[in-house]
């Protein structure tokens, strides 16, 4: 009797990026643990502080996560991860230019997730959250500006500035959806 296969057979499918994954997972970790411990037993500066953010932020690029994967929320969440670093950078080793670095940072990446939600408008509309929480983040930053800390200098002017121009932009064009979306995101039963 011949059995007739109707179903196509199962292909073997490389695990190239499995094994990969594993393989920077394990180094990822080693380091992590060997950075404290090398820092602690020579002395000075926590720049093992510097080494786990970084570790942290490059695995994260390396698997992002499966949950909101869309262009503006990875923007914002690497635009969050460069600002910790740059503060932890800045409190280690250099005391002041993360003030006037990390406004420029923001800024640049604001100008990016605009430029995102305005280029697909359609696809985007559900994606607004992250850039809202962006806005009020440089919008906090600018109050807090003029209250006194951090020092009010250009980069924080143009990122307020900016900030308020794009939440402008954003209720002009998207008016009740935005309110909806608004809703969605706070919505108690």
């Amino acid at each position: 009797m011949d059995i007739e296969y109707i179903y196509p057979q199962i292909k073997k499918r490389k695990r190239f990026w499995d094994r990969f994954r594993y393989v920077t997972r394990l180094c990822f970790i080693g380091a992590a643990y060997a950075a404290p411990i090398v820092n602690i037993s020579v002395g000075g500066r926590p720049w093992s502080l510097i080494v786990l953010w970084s570790l942290w932020l490059a695995w994260w690029l390396i698997s992002p996560p499966l949950v909101e994967y869309n262009r503006i929320s990875q923007t914002a969440r690497t635009l969050f991860n460069v600002c910790v670093l740059l503060i932890i950078i800045d409190t280690v080793y250099a005391f002041g230019w993360g003030s006037f670095v990390i406004p420029i940072v923001c800024f640049g990446t604001l100008v990016l997730i605009g430029v995102l939600f305005l280029s697909d408008l359609t696809k985007q509309r559900q994606n607004i959250m992250p850039m809202v929480w962006l806005i009020i983040a440089s919008i906090l930053g600018i109050i807090s500006s003029l209250i006194g800390w951090p020092k009010m200098n250009w980069p924080m002017i143009a990122l307020g500035s900016t900030a308020f121009a794009l939440l402008i932009v954003c209720v002009g064009i998207l008016r009740k959806d935005m309110l909806t979306e608004l809703k969605k995101r706070f919505h108690i039963k």
